[in-house]
């Protein structure tokens, strides 16, 4: 399919379990969003790929999966008559292999800015655990500015955050309880946001880290209940950086832990799971030469290190992990002949091993 042909814009996460228990894997193109999807839990048979045109896609989207395996899709288009010719848009998949919903329009919430002023970064959305959407742009020199859908299905109006400095799109977080939150960074480190408790629009200021982070790499991930581990790159060789803030309103200095994958280029991918009977976090990333690559080490064990693993060809944008019906490590790329490969965790092997690469779609 011509319309996938280079892997266009992979979005983190963008491989997602639905509450049927098969994978689906989302990708952008030209014209839109692209999708591939499991035929049945755990088979090496997918449908796709298939393309969901978008009129005036601007090419990036993010996404996330509420508690009803409902996922949603945050992205922007160009359209004649809106702020700067663009407006923030969201849509919907309600169950796995149906289509999509129809694209809301939620405006813009930005003053119109001179032809030197950055754009406005992609927009991420957000589901917490009352059932809230909550749907967030961002624009350097401006700050961060959200709409919150209520329960109800009602939208409140575009709230400002501040954070002016904010630089590109920021970053989900989950604070356990349904409670979510965002990391927004900054030239120097990142501040923590999130709610005291779900449902709630407001996001209470929770700490900063200080440290300086190749733009565009932090990723997050719950690694114990309540405690957010967050990840980035060094800006000097790309090495990936771990960082668990000892507690909450803190300003976060030092105790930043090297995980190797020097090279590497996005945000790592992070997934949790039994190996071995111990509890591990996988980590997986686009390493120097364009390969993905994979680690793993005890949960909150950063000091015991990690040891970065090629584990396939060449792929176009990042890869993607998440675990499978059957909780195997599930690993996605798009090749660079736009095909979706997918790998999986060896359950019957010592450690963490995997099958043979497929090409699915």
């Amino acid at each position: 399919m011509a319309a996938a042909a280079d892997g266009g814009h992979t979005a983190a996460g963008w491989l997602r379990l639905g509450r049927d228990g098969r994978l689906t894997a989302y990708a952008s193109c030209a014209e839109g969003l692209v999708r591939w999807t499991e035929s049945e839990p755990g088979s090496d048979l997918w449908h796709g790929p298939h393309l969901f045109p978008v009129e005036g896609w601007t090419g990036r989207f993010t996404l996330t999966q509420d508690a009803h395996g409902f996922v949603w899709f945050a992205a922007t288009r160009h359209r004649d008559g809106a702020p700067e010719g663009r407006e923030f848009v969201l849509a919907a998949q309600y169950q796995t292999s149906r289509p999509l919903s129809d694209w809301r329009v939620l405006g813009n919430p930005f003053p119109p800015a001179d032809a030197s002023a950055p754009e406005p970064g992609t927009p991420v959305v957000l589901a917490d655990g009352a059932g809230c959407l909550h749907y967030f742009a961002t624009r350097f020199g401006v700050g961060v500015r959200a709409r919150t859908q209520r329960k109800d299905g009602s939208w409140a109006a575009w709230a400002d955050h501040e954070l002016r400095w904010v630089r590109g799109a920021v970053v989900p977080t989950e604070h356990g309880q349904g409670r979510v939150g965002f990391l927004a960074p900054f030239r120097g480190g990142a501040v923590q946001l999130g709610q005291e408790k779900p449902g709630e629009g407001a996001f209470a200021w929770l700490g900063r880290m200080e440290a300086d982070a190749a733009e565009g790499t932090y990723s997050s991930c719950e690694t114990s209940p309540g405690v957010a581990t967050h990840f980035w790159r060094a800006p000097a060789d790309g090495t990936v950086v771990a960082c668990r803030p000892p507690g909450t309103g803190v300003v976060t200095t030092g105790g930043f832990m090297s995980l190797g994958g020097a090279g590497g280029v996005g945000p790592v991918g992070v997934v949790r799971t039994p190996i071995n009977g111990y509890d591990c976090t996988v980590l997986l990333q686009r390493g120097a030469e364009g390969h993905p690559e994979i680690a793993a080490y005890p949960t909150e064990g950063e000091q015991y290190g990690t040891w970065w693993a090629p584990v396939g060809d060449r792929c176009a944008g990042l890869p993607a992990v998440a675990l499978d019906a059957r909780g195997s490590v599930t690993i996605a790329m798009i090749g660079t002949d736009g095909g979706l490969r997918i790998a999986r965790q060896d359950l019957a092997a010592e450690g963490l091993a995997f099958g043979p690469w497929r090409c699915v779609g």
